[in-house]
């Protein structure tokens, strides 16, 4: 069997959109943050469109896969459990390692009683919804471990994907264009909506901004690109690197010329058909961003960018806590040193190796076994219900 194709610099791509999350959250807690550039905080300020990049690329990576590649005789049984491997272990561990927290923040401020429902509860139903990945449809979405809203959104676009993969992949050109651009002006739309001041605040913040509903078009948008890296194949290198360059600094200029007003568009999608022609393009080595994205390093990196993720909030709490008492400070004090962030990064980095390493893919492998002891198929395949193409594998977001 012919090696299966990879594509290292979207890997590469990963790290740095999870890097981008993790400096949006921490950096700005820096003492002396108002005095780097206004630039490159108006940039930090917009880490959070990463995530949306994380949708699209899920969508991209499971339609090659499943849709397209070899995986694509897998049943949608074997296609949950195999996710559920995926995504749970880290995601446990993650919640298991901020259960302490959890608990500190409850006793440190516990709930008024007389506040009205579920705000007494929060505790215990925060916790519930998180194990469960259900937190993200509630305005609990990011009452226990933050980040972990993603997750649930994620695990809502995996139940979804055998429901309405093989149907988009059987669409024609002109209604896989149509569904992207609506797609993109979906959550875009709203986004607009509620910066125009048709959506109140409260609304937005609670009920909209982590629904996985608002998310899925992105996811979708994915799935459909994924039929284009084929035709791009046969674009000539020169073309090709020229493009994936101009595209990956496009998304930089775009980020830092964007109104500081409309950030929520820019998160919510609002340069989604930047970020779906980025990764098309970076499905190639050719140019030297995509060649330097796609370097081993950086690849190997990327493959531990989920823990990377999931793991930031939990660790950066047990951090900050030490060395604000090394410091001889207060251990929740607001705001930290610059060393404690720039420490906080290669830490966070070489921990989630080590967890990926050693527990995830440990966890993954054990869970795939059990599976494949079990399986015998007797449900439809993916085969069956898409058309096969070429062989693709990406290590999956």
């Amino acid at each position: 069997m012919n090696k299966p194709e990879t594509f290292p610099a979207l890997n590469g791509l990963r790290f740095l959109a999870a890097l981008a999350v993790v400096i949006f959250h921490y950096a700005p807690r820096v003492q002396s943050y108002g005095q780097i550039p206004g630039a490159a905080r108006h940039l930090i300020n917009e880490g959070p469109a990463a995530v949306g990049f994380f949708f699209i690329l899920s969508g991209f990576v499971l339609a090659h896969r499943h849709l397209y590649g070899r995986a694509s005789a897998q049943s949608p049984t074997a296609f949950y459990w195999s996710r559920f491997a995926r995504l749970y272990p880290a995601y446990l561990l993650a919640f298991l390692l901020f259960l302490p927290v959890a608990v500190q923040r409850y006793l440190l401020n516990p709930v008024n009683p007389a506040a009205p429902p579920p705000a007494p509860h929060t505790f215990a139903l925060s916790a519930i919804l998180s194990c469960l990945m259900l937190q993200s449809w509630t305005p609990l979405a990011q009452a226990w471990n933050g980040p972990s809203w993603s997750l649930s959104v994620e695990a809502f676009l995996y139940l979804l994907f055998p429901l309405i993969g093989w149907r988009l992949a059987k669409l024609s050109r002109r209604g896989t264009v149509s569904v992207m651009l609506l797609s993109w002006l979906m959550p875009a739309g709203l986004a607009a909506a509620y910066v125009a001041h048709r959506i109140p605040e409260a609304a937005w913040r609670l009920y909209v901004t982590n629904n996985p509903l608002l998310w899925t078009p992105l996811f979708l948008m994915g799935i459909c690109a994924s039929r284009f890296t084929f035709d791009w194949k046969r674009v000539p290198a020169g073309a090709a690197g020229l493009a994936s360059t101009l595209t990956f600094l496009a998304v930089i200029l775009a980020a830092l010329a964007w109104p500081q007003k409309w950030a929520d568009v820019f998160v919510t999608g609002g340069i989604a058909p930047l970020l779906v022609a980025l990764i098309i393009f970076f499905t190639r080595g050719s140019g030297w961003i995509a060649e330097a994205m796609g370097s081993p390093q950086l690849n190997k990196l990327g493959e531990a960018s989920y823990v990377v993720y999931i793991l930031q909030a939990p660790l950066w709490h047990y951090w900050q806590e030490a060395t604000n008492s090394l410091r001889g400070g207060e251990p929740y004090a607001s705001t930290v040193a610059l060393w404690q962030f720039a420490a906080f990064v290669p830490l966070l980095v070489l921990a989630s190796l080590a967890v990926q390493r050693y527990i995830e893919a440990s966890a993954r492998a054990w869970l795939g076994a059990n599976q494949r002891i079990s399986r015998r198929g007797t449900e439809e395949t993916f085969q069956q219900q898409a058309p096969r193409a070429n062989a693709v594998e990406l290590v999956e977001s």
